[in-house]
């Protein structure tokens, strides 16, 4: 994994996850909620009644209707940030390594929800819940995030339906990020399926798709016997350029359906490739699509 020197991690601390929608912590933070309280953010008036603060009132409100009103604010709070890394063992394949650099973005943005005072938590997935680090909160832990991501290791199949299903602890709106190469049990129904049933748990859902160079333009020619990652099945191909054109068409058709159903639920979508370096992604890419902000 990356060096996460203090350079960088100072960098991350100018940024915060962009939530579609106020979310509901347990604690003081830096995020708005939907309760009123008295931080910066202006949300409503109402009439003021005797104990009110007086310095809420609005002058300009009595000048127009002779009435006094008070100003209510957005409180802010903390936000619950799940981030799910795929560890099934099509994931640590690639050059460079797509599960290094899924490991790598979990950090970042551990980094960035940690240094917002938000609270994290984060869970290894394949065809279940294989390890997962309950959340917790303070810039102070993120060595913990990192000691927690670099035990990862990668193995077997993925079923992200009944991996995000037996993740317990989401509870109340949050915002749950998915580092995944989607390659799972269940095809495109069971990724529709975990999908809606992360929207049912009230997370605003950022699915990052996790490709290697190799995957998304393979230079392979001639006959070849390709072994499947996950289940060890082969199958024997003569790689033509036809062939080659035909694997592309499949990839798009396979990427594309996924990016309609997120979009079809307001999902943010933001594919990454393991050859593009982390800080371009971190510090273009993600703003670029507004997932941190």
């Amino acid at each position: 994994m990356k060096s996460f020197d203090p350079d960088f991690l100072k960098k991350l601390e100018r940024f915060t996850l962009y939530s579609r929608r106020p979310v509901l912590g347990t604690a003081g933070g830096n995020r708005r909620s939907r309760a009123k309280g008295s931080a910066i953010e202006f949300s409503d008036f109402r009439e003021y009644t005797l104990g009110d603060d007086y310095r809420s009132i609005d002058w300009n409100a009595y000048a127009r209707f002779e009435r006094l009103f008070v100003k209510l604010y957005m409180e802010e709070q903390e936000a619950n940030i799940t981030v799910f890394v795929d560890a099934s063992s099509s994931m640590d394949s690639g050059e460079p390594n797509k599960g290094t650099l899924a490991r790598e973005l979990a950090a970042v943005f551990a980094g960035i929800a940690l240094a917002g005072y938000d609270r994290v938590g984060i869970a290894a997935i394949g065809d279940s819940v294989r390890k997962e680090l309950p959340s917790f909160s303070g810039k102070a832990g993120f060595p913990r995030a990192l000691g927690f991501l670099e035990g990862i290791g990668f193995r077997g199949r993925t079923d992200l339906k009944k991996a995000l299903k037996a993740y317990g602890p989401l509870r109340g709106r949050g915002i749950s990020i998915l580092l995944s190469d989607l390659f799972s049990e269940g095809g495109e129904d069971g990724f529709r399926e975990a999908m809606q049933y992360l929207k049912f748990q009230g997370q605003d859902v950022i699915v990052i798709p996790v490709l290697s160079p190799q995957e998304l333009e393979p230079a392979f020619e001639g006959a070849l016997r390709l072994i499947d990652a996950e289940t060890g099945e082969s199958v024997e191909v003569e790689m033509t350029p036809q062939v080659l054109r035909l694997y592309q068409k499949e990839l798009r058709n396979f990427l594309e359906v996924r990016q309609s159903i997120c979009e079809s639920m307001e999902i943010s979508w933001v594919p990454v490739q393991s050859g593009v370096s982390l800080d371009r992604l971190v510090f273009e890419t993600f703003p670029q699509a507004g997932i941190i902000r």
